[in-house]
This record gives C-alpha cells, structure tokens and sequence, in this order.
C-alpha cells in the first residue's frame, strides 16, 4: 500500500474520513489549492460539516479531527459543573 503525501488529497469517492485525510483537505484549502465550495462539490460535504472540521481542528488540532476524540472533547464540554 502507497502512503499518500501529507499535501496530496483524498480520492473524490471517498467513503470513511480519517483525520489525516481531513487534515489534507483543510491544508488545501489553507494554501488556497482549493476553495471551501471546491472541496464541498469534490467530496460532496456540507457547508455544516466543514464548517465541523475547521472548528474542530482550530480547537485542537488535528487530532481533533478524529472522530472518537470529537465525541470525548465534546462531552467534556457537556458535563456540569459540580462544585461544593
């Protein structure tokens, strides 16, 4: 199996996200390689999701971008504060 470069994008076809591949996507549009509205067409994305992915990566990183890390970040968010 070929590993891709950290600047090449994913196929168009793509089916499961990993948070690398995500990342890629983000980097591109970064560098001004593709347009938000390109990778939305390209990979058939909502403007939510990216919009996602971008908020999530601002927030953590890239290892934000993973899907089980999301869910545990988000969650902490969630949990009330108890004191006293």
């Amino acid at each position: 199996m070929r590993k891709r470069s950290k600047t090449e994008l994913p196929p168009p076809n793509i089916r499961r996200w990993t948070f690398g591949q995500k990342g890629a996507v983000l980097e591109a549009i970064r560098r001004g390689a593709l347009t938000a509205e390109q990778a939305r067409q390209r990979y058939g994305l909502s403007v939510e999701e990216l919009d996602a992915w971008q908020r999530d990566f601002e927030r953590h990183g890239l290892y934000g971008l993973r899907a089980t890390r999301v869910q545990v970040y988000r969650d902490e968010k969630r949990k009330p504060n108890r004191t006293g």
